[in-house]
Protein backbone atom coordinates (compact mmCIF):
# COMPACT_ATOMS: atom_id res chain seq x y z
CA UNK A 1 0.00 0.00 0.00
CA UNK A 2 1.35 3.33 -0.89
CA UNK A 3 0.07 6.52 1.24
CA UNK A 4 0.78 9.88 0.13
CA UNK A 5 0.92 12.46 3.08
CA UNK A 6 1.43 9.57 5.82
CA UNK A 7 2.87 12.29 8.42
CA UNK A 8 -0.10 14.32 8.24
CA UNK A 9 -3.79 13.83 10.19
CA UNK A 10 -5.12 11.46 7.75
CA UNK A 11 -2.16 9.87 6.74
CA UNK A 12 -0.48 9.20 10.28
CA UNK A 13 -4.00 7.18 11.62
CA UNK A 14 -3.95 5.46 8.02
CA UNK A 15 0.12 4.00 8.09
CA UNK A 16 -1.06 2.37 11.86
CA UNK A 17 -4.40 0.93 10.62
CA UNK A 18 -2.74 -0.53 7.32
CA UNK A 19 0.56 -1.67 9.01
CA UNK A 20 -2.03 -3.16 11.77
CA UNK A 21 -3.63 -5.13 9.13
CA UNK A 22 -0.63 -6.97 7.83
CA UNK A 23 -0.10 -4.15 4.64
CA UNK A 24 3.32 -3.67 3.56
CA UNK A 25 3.03 0.17 4.07
CA UNK A 26 5.01 2.43 1.61
CA UNK A 27 4.90 6.15 2.37
CA UNK A 28 5.31 9.59 1.01
CA UNK A 29 6.58 12.24 3.18
CA UNK A 30 9.49 15.25 3.86
CA UNK A 31 13.04 13.59 4.68
CA UNK A 32 12.45 15.45 8.07
CA UNK A 33 9.28 13.19 8.84
CA UNK A 34 11.11 9.91 8.02
CA UNK A 35 11.64 8.63 11.05
CA UNK A 36 8.21 9.74 12.66
CA UNK A 37 6.02 7.97 9.51
CA UNK A 38 8.35 4.93 10.15
CA UNK A 39 8.10 5.01 13.51
CA UNK A 40 4.08 5.05 13.15
CA UNK A 41 5.16 1.54 11.29
CA UNK A 42 5.56 2.27 7.63
CA UNK A 43 8.29 0.09 6.17
CA UNK A 44 9.67 2.19 3.74
CA UNK A 45 9.57 5.61 3.31
CA UNK A 46 10.05 7.87 0.21
CA UNK A 47 11.58 11.69 0.09
CA UNK A 48 8.53 13.22 -2.24
CA UNK A 49 11.00 16.33 -2.50
CA UNK A 50 13.82 14.58 -4.03
CA UNK A 51 12.66 10.76 -5.83
CA UNK A 52 9.48 11.02 -7.40
CA UNK A 53 7.37 7.86 -6.06
CA UNK A 54 6.82 6.72 -9.91
CA UNK A 55 10.35 6.03 -9.94
CA UNK A 56 10.95 3.38 -7.23
CA UNK A 57 7.43 2.26 -6.41
CA UNK A 58 5.18 0.05 -8.76
CA UNK A 59 2.93 -2.69 -8.32
CA UNK A 60 1.01 -1.89 -6.00
CA UNK A 61 -2.61 -2.72 -4.42
CA UNK A 62 -4.13 0.34 -3.21
CA UNK A 63 -2.91 4.01 -3.02
CA UNK A 64 -4.25 6.12 -0.75
CA UNK A 65 -4.13 9.67 -1.76
CA UNK A 66 -4.38 12.44 1.34
CA UNK A 67 -2.31 15.02 -1.54
CA UNK A 68 -4.28 14.65 -4.62
CA UNK A 69 -3.62 17.07 -8.25
CA UNK A 70 -0.01 15.96 -9.73
CA UNK A 71 0.82 13.73 -7.38
CA UNK A 72 -2.80 11.63 -7.71
CA UNK A 73 -2.20 11.81 -11.33
CA UNK A 74 1.07 10.13 -11.07
CA UNK A 75 -0.07 7.22 -8.44
CA UNK A 76 -2.61 6.22 -11.32
CA UNK A 77 0.80 4.07 -12.74
CA UNK A 78 1.72 2.56 -9.36
CA UNK A 79 -1.15 0.41 -9.34
CA UNK A 80 -1.41 -3.46 -10.42
CA UNK A 81 -3.79 -4.48 -12.22
CA UNK A 82 -7.51 -4.19 -10.33
CA UNK A 83 -5.60 -1.85 -7.50
CA UNK A 84 -7.58 0.77 -6.15
CA UNK A 85 -7.01 4.52 -5.67
CA UNK A 86 -8.48 6.06 -2.85
CA UNK A 87 -8.27 9.82 -2.83
CA UNK A 88 -9.57 12.31 -0.07
CA UNK A 89 -8.63 15.40 -1.98
CA UNK A 90 -10.55 17.93 -1.98
CA UNK A 91 -9.84 18.92 -5.53
CA UNK A 92 -11.06 15.81 -6.95
CA UNK A 93 -15.22 16.39 -5.68
CA UNK A 94 -15.57 18.50 -8.90
CA UNK A 95 -13.24 16.60 -11.44
CA UNK A 96 -14.63 15.90 -14.77
CA UNK A 97 -12.85 12.88 -14.82
CA UNK A 98 -14.33 9.88 -14.07
CA UNK A 99 -11.62 7.82 -12.44
CA UNK A 100 -11.18 10.37 -10.14
CA UNK A 101 -14.65 11.05 -9.04
CA UNK A 102 -14.53 7.22 -8.42
CA UNK A 103 -11.41 7.56 -6.24
CA UNK A 104 -13.20 10.64 -4.39
CA UNK A 105 -14.09 8.91 -0.72
CA UNK A 106 -16.49 11.08 1.76
CA UNK A 107 -16.31 10.00 5.45
CA UNK A 108 -19.49 8.64 6.50
CA UNK A 109 -20.12 8.81 10.13
CA UNK A 110 -20.12 4.52 10.80
CA UNK A 111 -20.58 3.96 15.05
CA UNK A 112 -19.40 0.18 14.52
CA UNK A 113 -16.01 1.73 13.51
CA UNK A 114 -15.85 4.51 15.77
CA UNK A 115 -16.38 2.32 18.51
CA UNK A 116 -13.45 -0.22 17.98
CA UNK A 117 -11.18 2.75 16.50
CA UNK A 118 -11.87 4.69 20.22
CA UNK A 119 -10.87 1.03 21.73
CA UNK A 120 -7.77 1.04 19.97
CA UNK A 121 -6.91 4.43 20.87
CA UNK A 122 -8.26 3.72 24.58
CA UNK A 123 -5.61 0.77 24.53
CA UNK A 124 -3.01 2.60 22.93
CA UNK A 125 -2.62 0.13 19.71
CA UNK A 126 -3.35 3.26 17.51
CA UNK A 127 -1.88 6.86 18.54
CA UNK A 128 -3.70 9.76 17.38
CA UNK A 129 -1.37 12.84 16.77
CA UNK A 130 -2.24 16.29 17.64
CA UNK A 131 -0.05 19.05 16.04
CA UNK A 132 -1.02 21.64 18.48
CA UNK A 133 -3.90 22.13 20.99
CA UNK A 134 -5.82 25.42 20.70
CA UNK A 135 -8.46 27.10 23.27
CA UNK A 136 -11.98 27.75 21.28
CA UNK A 137 -10.83 31.70 21.70
CA UNK A 138 -8.20 30.52 18.91
CA UNK A 139 -10.28 28.30 16.79
CA UNK A 140 -9.00 30.45 14.22
CA UNK A 141 -5.47 30.07 14.50
CA UNK A 142 -6.00 26.54 14.80
CA UNK A 143 -7.29 26.38 11.58
CA UNK A 144 -5.01 28.73 9.57
CA UNK A 145 -1.77 26.58 10.97
CA UNK A 146 -0.99 23.82 9.91
CA UNK A 147 0.87 21.63 11.95
CA UNK A 148 4.01 19.66 11.21
CA UNK A 149 2.42 16.37 11.93
CA UNK A 150 -1.49 15.22 12.85
CA UNK A 151 -4.12 17.38 13.71
CA UNK A 152 -4.67 20.52 15.46
CA UNK A 153 -7.18 20.29 18.11
CA UNK A 154 -9.77 22.55 20.14
CA UNK A 155 -10.11 22.44 23.58
CA UNK A 156 -13.97 22.88 24.46
CA UNK A 157 -13.32 22.81 28.53
CA UNK A 158 -11.07 23.23 30.70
Amino acid sequence: MLIHGAAGGVGSFAVQLARRQGAHVIATASAANTDFVKALGADEVIDYRITPFETVVGDVDVVLDTVGGNTRDRSWGVLRKGGRLITIAADAEGSKEQRVRDAFFIVEPNRHQLVNIAHLIDTGALRPVVGAIFSMENFRQAYEQKPVHGKNVLRIAE
